[in-house]
């Protein structure tokens, strides 16, 4: 079916704008053909959705995404072909109809054809760093030989390495900037002159630059070099204005991934792995690594890092890092700053479903109802420049949509109450009926 409307109960259409109520969305050669006010114009014969109870939203973009990540303390734990065939099941039938996957390996590319997944797969492959620079200090070498990571020495490498990445159709460059490792060491670093050649590079064939970032101090550096988008809150304390105001000045994407660290810390708190009401999409030995993670936190002294968890931070520390990075969040949005939905999961209890816990901590930092639904679709895509294309439901683009059954006026928390998910117009997922549409 490729040619129907949807009678609308609420359409919020990702663009900000306030919501729309009793239209109805025209949906024909998987676009948005035009969204229509009045029922006598629409053609009587074509088939109409009953949403008059529900709100429509455009599918959700998951703006910094890792599909080859299970969860558990650890990038590679309980990996395998039916567990990320799981994982991007569980991705689609969560509403997210696109994911920047921004570092997997080689194969990243063809996963989308090979697994056979409803939802779009745009990638960046690698992750282009210096010499010796993040993230050498937990990832092992394998990982490098797979092509999680590139390392460049100078400037000439910097641009064949980002010519290979664009011919291999990447849809972002990823680098790090990072100047410090997780327990507080030097770590090496761009130069400003690296980092403009890289910015310079990507830019010249016509891809943005997303930069992974965790301490405040590699901000500036970042935007003053022409990154085009920062990912991940900053943990070690309160951002300045100023810097911030960099930031904003040079058009920055704010990806802060506010929820990952917030669901691993709840989860080791609250013991869920331990619940007999909590059942994750991951296999067993992914629950075992849950369990022992979990026995690692409740016993750990609070001035050491947690078990074998990459993140070399002591126990307290940790604790404190959601209340810092929501901060940070809260100051760049009251700034006029522009945020992006990403949950860099899986990790820990941050898993590949509905990313409900990033939606609601980007409200809680200031964001409305719609600001937070365009952060969590419009401008989600345009992290990594397609923003022509999908993240609005607007004529001409392609049909994403989630029917969802609630009213997310009241409680946004429910955008996981989903009834239906539309990728290219098509159905592919339907809650009433549990199971999956072949598209």
């Amino acid at each position: 079916m490729n040619f129907y409307g949807i009678r609308c109960g609420v359409l919020i259409d990702g663009t900000g704008k306030p919501p729309l109520k009793d239209v109805i969305v025209i949906v024909k050669n998987h676009h948005i053909a035009r969204i229509e006010r009045n029922s006598s114009l629409i053609d009587p014969n074509i088939p109409i959705i009953d949403a008059r109870n529900c709100t429509i939203i455009p599918g959700l973009i998951d703006s910094h995404k890792h599909v080859m990540n299970c969860g558990g303390f650890g990038i590679e734990v309980g990996f395998n072909l039916h567990q990320l065939k799981r994982n991007l099941s569980e991705i689609s039938k969560g509403g997210v109809t696109s994911v920047l996957d921004l570092g997997s390996a080689n194969i990243a590319p063809y996963l989308e054809r090979l697994i056979g997944s409803k939802t779009r797969i745009y990638n960046a492959i690698s992750i282009l760093t210096c010499k010796g620079g993040y993230p050498q200090e937990y990832m092992p070498q394998k990982f490098y030989k797979m092509g999680s990571v590139i390392e460049c020495d100078g400037l000439d490498e910097i641009k064949r390495n980002v010519r290979k990445l664009y011919k291999k159709g990447v849809s972002v460059i990823k680098t790090a900037v990072v100047s410090r490792t997780f327990d507080n060491r030097p770590q090496v670093n761009w130069t400003d002159r690296e980092l403009r050649c890289l910015t310079d590079e990507a830019h010249s064939y016509g891809l943005n630059v997303c930069a992974h970032i965790t301490y405040i101090k590699d901000y500036e550096q970042a935007a003053k070099c022409g990154v085009d988008s920062i990912h991940h809150a900053a943990f070690d304390g309160i951002a300045d204005n100023n810097v911030l105001e960099i930031m904003i000045e040079k058009g920055i994407i704010f990806v802060p991934t506010l929820s990952l660290v917030d669901l691993i810390v709840t989860g080791l708190k609250e013991r869920w792995i331990f619940r007999p009401d909590y059942d994750p999409a991951v296999n067993e030995k992914i629950k075992v690594n849950m369990r022992n993670f979990t026995e690692a936190y409740t016993h750990g002294n609070p001035n050491k890092p947690i078990g074998d968890f990459f993140v070399k931070l002591p126990k307290s520390q940790l604790e404190e890092v959601s209340a810092i990075q929501l901060e940070n969040v809260r100051r760049y949005i009251a700034l006029g700053g522009i945020v992006a939905m990403g949950t860099d999961s899986a990790l820990g209890f941050s898993l590949h479903n509905t990313p409900t816990r990033e939606i609601e901590l980007l409200m809680k930092a200031g964001l409305s109802l719609t600001e937070t639904i365009k952060a969590s679709t419009l401008n989600s895509s345009k992290v990594f420049g397609m923003q022509k294309e999908i993240g609005s439901i607007e004529p001409m683009k392609r049909a994403d949509m989630l029917i969802i059954d609630s009213n997310l006026e009241n409680n946004i928390a429910s955008i996981d109450k989903i009834k239906s998910v539309i990728i290219n117009g098509n159905i592919v997922y339907e809650r009433s009926k549990n199971s999956e549409k072949k598209q």
